[in-house]
C-alpha cells in the first residue's frame, strides 16, 4: 500500500530526528552525521511503521537541505538548524541564530517591466522553478536588477565542492560592468509553492568561491509570489549561513507593454 504525503513526511520527520538525536549533545553548535546514518535511522522507522519504505535515501537528507522541508520542531526547538555539507556522503546539523527560511514582506513595491517571454515558452515552460528562470532569462531581469550585463552559463548544476560534498545550482550566470569587472551569479529559484532558504543559497556561493575564485560573487535569490510577481534578492556572500544577509531587494511584476504604466514609472523619483 502506498504511503499518503503526509505519512511519508512524517516518516521522514521520524528519520531525521533519529539521526540528530544520535549526536546530539546541549550546547552542540553542530551536529554531524553521515549518510549511513540516515539509512540505519530509515531501518529502525521501518521497523515501527509498517509500510513505511524510502526508494529513494539520499531524497531524504535533501528534502531538508534543499529547504524544500522545514526541519522538524523535534529538532528546531533546540536551534533553530540547517544542514550544510561536511564532505562526501557526510553532513552536519549546524546552529543558527535565525531561521535560514528567507520572509519576504508582503509590501513591497512592485516594478512593472514589459514581458518578452515568448508565449510558446510561457504555454510550456511550467509552474515551477524552471519557469522562474525561463522569465528571468526572456526579460534580462537579473541585468536589470544587478545593473551589470549577465550571460547565461549553465543550470540545474549537480557537482561537489571539497569538504563539503554535493551541491545542487538552480542557474549560473558571468557577468561584466561599465568597468570590465567580471562577476559570477549563482541563482536559486523558488515557485510560489515553495520558499528560498540560505541552505541553498550557501550552496551556490560556496561552489562559485571554489569554482570562480578569481570573480566578484553575487548571489541571487528569486521568490515567485502568489500573484506571479518576482522578488529578486541579492545576497551578502557570507560563509556561514548567520552572514549570508540580504544587501538588495526587489520586487518585478512582468506585464504586456500596452499594461506598463510607462507615465506612472517615468515620473517616479
Amino acid at each position: 500500500m502506498k504511503l499518503s504525503d503526509e505519512e511519508l513526511k512524517h516518516g521522514r520527520n521520524e528519520v531525521i530526528g533519529l539521526v540528530f538525536y544520535k549526536s546530539y549533545r546541549r550546547g552542540a553548535r553542530e551536529v554531524p552525521f553521515t549518510m549511513d546514518d540516515v539509512r540505519k535511522a530509515i531501518a529502525q522507522v521501518a521497523r515501527k511503521r509498517s509500510g513505511y519504505k524510502e526508494n529513494n535515501v539520499a531524497d531524504v537528507r535533501y528534502q531538508y537541505t534543499s529547504g524544500r522541508t522545514p526541519l522538524p520542531q523535534s529538532i528546531d526547538k533546540h536551534g533553530p538548524w540547517m544542514i550544510v555539507g561536511r564532505g562526501k556522503a557526510r553532513y552536519a546539523f549546524t546552529k543558527l541564530k535565525e531561521s535560514p527560511i528567507i520572509n519576504i514582506q508582503n509590501d513591497l513595491y512592485t516594478i512593472s517591466l514589459p514581458d518578452a517571454t515568448p508565449e510558446i515558452v510561457l504555454e510550456y515552460a511550467g509552474g515551477d522553478e524552471q519557469g522562474v528562470l525561463a522569465k528571468l532569462r526572456y526579460n534580462r531581469m537579473l541585468d536589470i536588477f544587478l545593473g551589470i550585463t549577465c550571460y547565461h552559463l549553465q543550470n540545474h548544476l549537480r557537482t561537489s565542492v571539497k569538504a563539503k560534498g554535493q551541491v545542487e545550482i538552480d542557474d549560473l550566470y558571468v557577468g561584466l560592468n561599465s568597468d570590465g569587472k567580471q562577476f559570477v551569479v549563482p541563482i536559486e529559484a523558488k515557485s510560489a509553492k515553495d520558499r528560498l532558504s540560505k541552505t541553498q543559497i550557501l550552496q551556490g556561493i560556496d561552489f562559485a568561491r571554489d569554482r570562480y575564485s578569481g570573480l566578484i560573487l553575487r548571489p541571487v535569490g528569486i521568490q515567485e509570489m502568489k500573484d506571479g510577481s518576482l522578488v529578486l534578492i541579492e545576497f551578502t556572500p557570507g560563509s556561514h549561513p548567520d552572514k549570508i544577509k540580504i544587501a538588495e531587494i526587489r520586487r518585478y511584476k512582468l506585464l504586456p507593454m500596452a499594461d506598463v504604466p510607462v507615465a506612472e514609472l517615468q515620473a517616479r523619483v
